[in-house]
């Protein structure tokens, strides 16, 4: 749990000082901890890619998160899980392939969400922390690149699969230039990156040729020497830093609340380094 979500935990649905509360009228003690638990491991019984071996840290901390950065917290798990089942269930013939499901989820996210049949979420640059919480996202029907990760990142949770948000909070080390999000997600024993396929226009059905983990580090627009990795701090979002043993007071640096440690991180720069400097 987050620093700032512990006055609100009865809210989310963990249990205070350790007991579980007892039966509240008209569904006052339900949180949304309790369908998030369920959901998750029905998605693991369920699917075969989800039942492969994940470590267990791994698991708890990247598939049955209910959190991000510090969007706010909402119950976006069911929707999302109804969203992806219908979508796989088009596509009966997926093998055990994570990125065969991570394909197809990025192709076909944003439209399965849509507020309409025929509108599409799209990309929409500078809307964080406006608009970056998943229900938000959905509701508006668009984003910048914190609420796509944010959103991406969740429906592959909902899937089963290990994933996080990770990025920088300013290229080259100047807040001046910006910032920016994408994701990576876990399979194989390690961490991969890719980045969110949100169209830019709303009619767009299917995106095609949608970003996937397969794909060259290179061909990514900001995995290149001229983004300087190194001078660019790139770091992911982690859930809760107590629960590992070589964690170092590391926190995810937030371009929109730029003080703030409340946000487990881990320094992903050296990776990045590693395979984005030599990209021309």
């Amino acid at each position: 749990m987050m620093p700032f979500d512990i006055s609100n935990m009865e809210t989310l649905g963990f249990p205070k000082n350790g007991t579980q509360p007892a039966d509240e009228a008209d569904g006052l003690g339900n949180g949304l901890i309790g369908p998030t638990i369920e959901l998750a491991l029905d998605a693991k019984i369920k699917h075969h890619w989800a039942d492969r071996i994940v470590p267990k840290e791994i698991y708890f901390e990247y598939v049955l998160n209910y959190a991000n950065v510090n969007e706010g917290r909402t119950n976006w798990r069911p929707l999302l899980t109804d969203a992806i089942e219908s979508m796989l269930n088009d596509h009966a013939n997926v093998d055990s392939r994570v990125n065969d499901v991570v394909r197809i989820i990025n192709a076909r996210l944003w439209n399965a969400l849509g507020r309409r049949s025929n509108e599409s979420i799209v990309f929409q640059s500078g809307q964080t922390p406006l608009i970056f919480d998943p229900m938000s996202t959905i509701a508006f029907g668009y984003c910048s690149c914190t609420g796509t990760a944010i959103l991406f990142t969740n429906a592959l949770r909902a899937a089963g699969i290990p994933a996080r948000v990770v990025g920088t909070p300013a290229w080259k080390g100047e807040r001046s230039n910006g910032n920016h999000n994408w994701v990576e997600v876990y399979r194989n024993g390690k961490w991969d990156f890719m980045e969110p396929s949100t169209p830019t226009d709303p009619s767009t059905k299917v995106v095609v040729n949608p970003d996937d983990l397969d794909r060259n580090p290179c061909d990514r627009w900001f995995c290149h020497a001229n983004q300087r990795y190194g001078d660019t701090r790139v770091y992911a979002a982690r859930l809760d830093r107590s629960q590992r043993e070589d964690d170092d007071g590391t926190h995810y640096v937030m371009a929109w609340e730029w003080d703030s440690k409340d946000v487990p991180g881990e320094d992903r720069t050296d990776y990045y380094i590693e395979k984005c400097n030599s990209c021309e």
